[in-house]
């Protein structure tokens, strides 16, 4: 089973993890309940992104790549992974403009998906 550490203040990622747990059994914990030591994570590691601990630790887009490989999603996975850097662009992008017109869109699909 996988952790995924969110921002739990964040409605697009907490409606990510919602959708993630419908899709698959993981271990998700807010970053503000987190006691860090015991994942051996800074405040700022988990500030910054989306975490995922299995069988090492991932950031960002390759952390969401983990969760849609357990989540029976490994095209998109895959894809995430080849493309690279470019994913990492889109994750920055949707971290930093999750009140924007793009992210409130996807955060609608996915909560769409929740039903």
């Amino acid at each position: 089973m996988i952790t995924v550490i969110y921002d739990g203040h964040c409605n697009f990622c907490k409606s990510c993890v919602d959708w993630a747990k419908n899709r698959a059994q993981l271990n998700a914990i807010p970053n503000q309940e987190l006691a860090l030591i015991d994942y051996g994570l800074t405040q700022e590691q988990v500030e910054k992104s989306v975490v995922v601990i299995s069988d090492k630790t991932y950031f960002g887009a390759k952390a969401v790549a983990q969760v849609l490989m357990v989540t029976d999603n490994s095209v998109l996975s895959k894809l995430i992974r080849i493309l690279g850097p470019v994913s990492e662009i889109g994750y920055k992008y949707i971290a930093a403009h999750r009140d924007g017109f793009v992210v409130k869109v996807i955060h609608w699909f996915i909560k769409r998906s929740l039903r």
